[in-house]
């Protein structure tokens, strides 16, 4: 892979993304909830415990919990987790908000949540470090649990410089494969329009492997 290296340390850490808050630069913030889930989650009866890895503003955290989920949302962005709690506080919402690295997750939960939430966490995490985020998802989800995600961008090669890092969809559903079985995967008609095309929504069930 052709990444450029001093890029991907300095994505590694919380104040490159804090920078990005500060100056209002959040490309991957849509300023809403994301249309592909909120069509999801109305299929959805009964309540769920959700994990939001990565989870920004919180716009799919706060409408989760709107509609009577129990959710956990995690960022190491201290401006995101910031913005979170101001929002939740508005709203009125009981949101679990963690100002904590994804990959520590696993110290304080085990066979948790029913469903963990992806997007656009994935594609900014360093690409050698896939297969410990697919290891974490199996560890912190409950037995009969669920990885629900959009995978963008699909249309982006790996050896391109990010983030987003590109999401090859067969390579990274056969690094899944280890611990998931696919129910789901298409490519949505509701995503935001500048995504149109290029990113697949998956859902994937924990095999207990």
């Amino acid at each position: 892979m052709c990444i450029n290296d001093t890029q991907l340390i300095e994505s590694s850490k919380p104040e490159y993304w804090e920078k990005s808050y500060k100056s209002g630069e959040m490309g991957w913030d849509i300023g809403e909830p994301t249309p592909v889930f909120k069509r999801w989650i109305q299929t959805q009866k009964e309540s769920l415990s959700i994990c939001i890895l990565g989870a920004g503003n919180g716009w799919d955290a706060l409408h989760f919990a709107e509609k009577g989920h129990k959710v956990t949302a995690v960022d190491f962005a201290e401006s995101a987790v910031l913005n979170m709690n101001v929002a939740a506080a508005k709203r009125g919402l009981k949101l679990n908000i963690l100002h904590m690295d994804i990959f520590n997750l696993d110290t304080i939960f085990t066979n948790t949540f029913d469903i963990v939430l992806e997007y656009t966490c994935f594609c900014a995490i360093d690409p050698d470090k896939r297969d410990v985020y697919i290891s974490l998802v199996n560890h912190i989800l409950n037995p009969s649990g669920k990885f629900v995600g959009l995978l963008f961008p699909t249309d982006k090669i790996l050896n391109s410089d990010g983030p987003p890092f590109g999401v090859d969809i067969d390579d990274t559903l056969n690094l899944f494969s280890k611990y998931f079985t696919v129910i789901e995967k298409e490519i949505p008609s509701n995503s935001i329009e500048r995504r149109k095309g290029r990113e697949i929504f998956v859902i994937l069930k924990k095999s207990g492997n």
